[in-house]
C-alpha cells in the first residue's frame, strides 16, 4: 500500500464514517451508533478474522483502515475505485467482480480481450473493466511508457483460471504460447503456471528439484532476494496424491505424508499447494508452503500467516498422537518426545524466464507476530520449472 493510496482515500466521504465506527470498536466498550452500518459489509467479518487471536494485540482505528487497504488491494487489484470502494463495501465490490467472470467467460473471448488491450483496441466492457487491466513497465525516465495486460489481482487470475476450466496440458500449452507471442500480454501467460505446476510438482519422480536459496533482507515484512546456488535441503520429487480442500478445518483428519494439498478457495491467502515430509519415529515434520509465481506486485495478506500457524497446530497434534519411539525431554518426570514442526517457503517459477531472473518475493505484515506458540516463519527457496 502506497502512501498516496492512504490519502487519497481520506478524502472520500465515507472515510470518517467508517473511522467513528472502528472507534467505537476498538477504543470504547460503548454501543455502537452512528456509523456502524459501516461494519456489516464484509469489513467487520474481515477485521475478526485477522484480530481473532488471543495474543493478537486490538488495532487502532487507523491501523485497521491501513489493514482494509491492503486487504481490498490483494483482492482488487490497484484500480482507485474498486480499492476506494472495496474499503467501505467488501461483500459488494467482491459481488461485482464475480458477477463480470462467473457467466460463460471463454479462452477465445480471453484471448481477444488481451489482444485488443495490447494494441490499444477496444474490447468486451466485462473483461476490460472487472477482469484484466493494464499494467505500466518500469523503465528508464526517458524511455517511452510501457504497457503490460494483466489480470487486475491474483484473486482475479484464480477465479477465471478455475472458471475456465481445468484444460488439458495440450490445451493449457496453447494458450501459453498465444499469450507469449505478443510482448504485451506475457505475463498474463505465466498466470497459467499454476496448473501446470500443481500437476508438474504432484506427478514426476526419481531424485530431487533442483532449488535456488533466497536471501532475506532482515526487514520485518521481509523481502526474499533469489541467490543462485543450490542449498543444502532438498525437496524430493515423488508421485504425490493431490487433496483439494475448501477450509483448513477440512484438514484435521486427513493431513498425510507426502500429500499434495491444494486449496480451492481462489481467496485462500498466501499460498497455493503445501506438501508435508512426515517423521513418525523422530516427531518431525518439514511443511512445505508453495506459493506460484504469477507477476506478484503485492504481498497477500497476514491471515495467510495464520493459516500456515493452523496447519502446524495440526501436525503438531497429529504427531503427539504417534505412539512415542525416541524420547527428547523430560515432563513431570516422564519421558516424552516433542514434535517439531519446521515450515520451508518455496516460490515456483517459469524456468528460463528473463522476468524472473531478478526475482524478488514480497512478504506481507504479519512475519514477526504471533510465533510464539506456532511459528509460521521459515527459510525460503526457488524452484524453476519448466512451461
Amino acid at each position: 500500500m502506497s502512501k498516496s493510496t492512504l490519502s487519497r482515500l481520506r478524502y472520500q466521504e465515507e472515510y470518517h464514517f467508517l473511522l467513528d465506527a472502528l472507534d467505537k470498536v476498538y477504543t470504547s466498550n460503548g454501543p455502537l451508533g452512528f456509523g456502524e452500518e459501516y461494519l456489516y459489509s464484509g469489513v467487520r467479518a474481515l477485521l475478526e478474522e485477522r484480530y481473532s487471536e488471543e495474543d493478537t494485540v486490538p488495532p487502532s482505528p487507523e491501523d485497521a483502515i491501513d489493514y482494509l487497504l491492503d486487504a481490498a488491494i490483494d483482492r482488487f487489484g490497484y484500480s482507485a475505485r474498486d480499492v476506494f470502494y472495496g474499503v467501505f463495501d467488501y461483500s459488494g465490490m467482491t459481488r461485482r467482480h464475480e458477477d463480470a467472470f462467473s457467466g460463460y467467460l471463454k479462452y477465445t473471448e480471453l484471448q481477444a480481450a488481451a489482444s485488443a488491450l495490447a494494441h490499444n483496441q477496444s474490447t468486451n466492457y466485462s473483461i476490460s473493466d472487472w477482469v484484466l487491466a493494464l499494467c505500466p513497465v518500469e523503465q528508464d525516465p526517458l524511455q517511452r511508457v510501457r504497457w503490460n495486460v494483466d489480470f487486475k489481482s491474483d484473486w482475479i487470475a484464480r477465479n477465471v483460471i478455475q472458471k475456465l476450466g481445468e484444460a488439458e496440458y495440450a490445451v493449457i500449452r496453447q494458450h501459453i504460447s498465444i499469450f507469449r507471442k505478443i510482448p504485451q500480454t506475457r505475463r498474463l501467460a505465466d498466470r497459467f503456471l499454476e496448473p501446470i505446476a500443481h500437476r508438474y510438482i504432484a506427478n514426476d519422480t526419481g531424485g530431487f528439484w533442483l532449488l535456488n536459496n533466497m536471501k532475506s533482507n532482515a526487514a520485518d515484512p521481509p523481502i526474499f532476494n533469489l541467490v543462485r546456488g543450490s542449498p543444502d535441503v532438498r525437496f524430493i520429487k515423488m508421485q504425490r496424491k493431490i487433496v483439494k480442500f475448501q477450509s483448513i478445518a477440512d484438514l484435521l483428519t486427513c493431513l498425510g505424508n507426502n500429500t499434495y494439498y491444494i486449496p480451492e478457495d481462489p481467496s485462500f491467502p498466501l499460498f497455493d499447494a503445501f506438501t508435508i515430509e512426515l517423521d513418525h519415529e523422530k516427531k518431525q515434520a518439514i511443511l512445505w508452503v508453495l506459493q506460484m509465481a504469477m507477476s506478484r506486485r503485492h504481498g497477500g495478506s497476514a491471515i495467510g500467516y495464520r493459516k500456515i500457524r493452523e496447519v502446524v497446530a495440526i501436525l503438531k497434534d497429529k504427531l503427539r498422537e504417534d505412539p512415542p519411539r525416541k524420547m527428547s525431554k523430560m515432563v513431570n518426570g516422564h519421558a516424552t518426545s516433542m514434535p517439531c514442526v519446521q515450515v520451508r517457503y518455496l516460490l515456483v517459477v517459469p524456468k528460463g524466464d528473463p522476468e524472473f531472473q531478478n526475482l524478488q518475493w514480497q512478504f506481507p505484515k504479519g512475519w514477526s507476530q504471533n510465533r510464539n506458540k506456532n511459528d509460521h516463519s521459515g527459510n525460503v527457496y526457488c524452484l524453476e520449472v519448466t512451461l
